[in-house]
């Protein structure tokens, strides 16, 4: 009994809002963007109903079509008074529909291009009636004019803003040791998760390097070492060629580059290779930064029995020991450090 009751109510309350609804959007003439709007509904649905892709892509941009030319007649002569200065919502609520009639919203690269675009077209559909009233161009009082070309400079700024988000974002994903720098003197970026900062690309490749050096020289004879040490940028390059192999290939890598320098002898037999993964691409700092990782290199005496069973002296043999890579050194330091 009270179900019964509660249906006829539901059904009262559900047409007294379509009626409303239909009051608002009952076209007051033919041409009006009441109709523009009903237009859209009804090739929204018509795309429901056929089976054809084609067919239903075109009926949905044709239901964008009009919503756009509806709302952009509908909200024209809308106003919002902000902080006493007259805002006119209509053209940018009209722009953000053409960029999604324009360029879709299915996958970032659109999201990008829409938004980059948004202000500038919104600017256009404020501006260029003001040139063009009754479709005749007229040149407008000098104060909308001024008006105008304050309103395309916003546009303008704005658009470049949204460019500038997406360059920023282009190259956190195309050089990730980027997150590993220091925004604290950046006027333009901010860093809002502390957790997103990675290490930098140049840890992994010294680490990938540490064994690949152990294995080149641990067990070589202490001449060839040596040789080794001497041709130390052609040695380095080879270091690096075989790192890059046994790693994924990132655009980074272009920017890495591994130097190195023996500061110091400890002794006639032991020398200290101070290596460096030097990056010099995008930084804070001018001269970029670098990490570093301390090898020891060593002379191992060794002998062999002779045929008569007495020990003879060899030439000794290599080993080298690593230790871990170290923070990350800024700017002026890295030239410093390898002079």
């Amino acid at each position: 009994m009270f179900k019964a009751l509660l249906i006829p109510v539901a059904l009262k309350s559900f047409f007294g809002v379509f009626g409303q609804v239909w009051d608002q959007l009952k076209p007051p003439q033919t041409l009006s963007w009441q109709t523009l709007i009903l237009l859209s509904l009804f090739s929204w649905f018509l795309c429901l109903l056929v089976a054809t892709p084609e067919l239903q892509e075109l009926l949905a941009w044709l239901g964008w079509l009009f919503l756009t030319g509806g709302v952009g007649w509908a909200t024209g002569n809308t106003r919002v008074n902000l902080l006493g200065w007259m805002f006119y919502p209509g053209p940018w609520i009209t722009g953000a529909l053409t960029c999604v009639l324009l360029y879709g919203w299915w996958n970032q690269a659109s999201i990008a291009t829409a938004l980059i675009s948004w202000p500038l077209i919104s600017v256009a559909i404020a501006i260029i009636p003001r040139f063009f009233p009754n479709l005749t161009f007229s040149l407008p009082d000098p104060a909308t004019r001024q008006a105008s070309i304050l309103l395309a400079l916003v546009g303008l700024l704005l658009s470049c803003w949204f460019r500038f988000h997406f360059l920023v974002q282009d190259w956190v994903i195309t050089y990730p040791s980027l997150l590993a720098d220091n925004f604290s003197r950046s006027a333009f970026v901010v860093r809002l998760n502390r957790e997103t900062s990675a290490p930098p690309r140049g840890r992994l490749l010294l680490n990938v390097a540490d064994p690949l050096l152990q294995g080149t020289l641990n067990g070589r004879r202490w001449s060839e070492t040596e040789a080794w040490l001497y041709n130390l940028p052609d040695s380095l390059q080879t270091l690096q060629n075989q790192t890059l192999e046994r790693v994924p290939e990132v655009p980074e890598d272009e920017f890495w580059e591994f130097r190195g320098t023996v500061p110091y002898q400890v002794r006639e037999t032991e020398y200290v290779l101070n290596l460096s993964a030097v990056w010099s691409g995008p930084s804070s700092l001018p001269g970029g930064y670098a990490i570093e990782k301390l090898c020891v290199i060593r002379q191992v005496p060794t002998s062999l029995t002779t045929l008569d069973g007495t020990n003879a002296t060899a030439e000794p043999l290599t080993q080298v020991e690593c230790q871990p890579t170290s923070d990350m050194i800024w700017g002026n330091s890295v030239a410093q450090e390898q002079n």
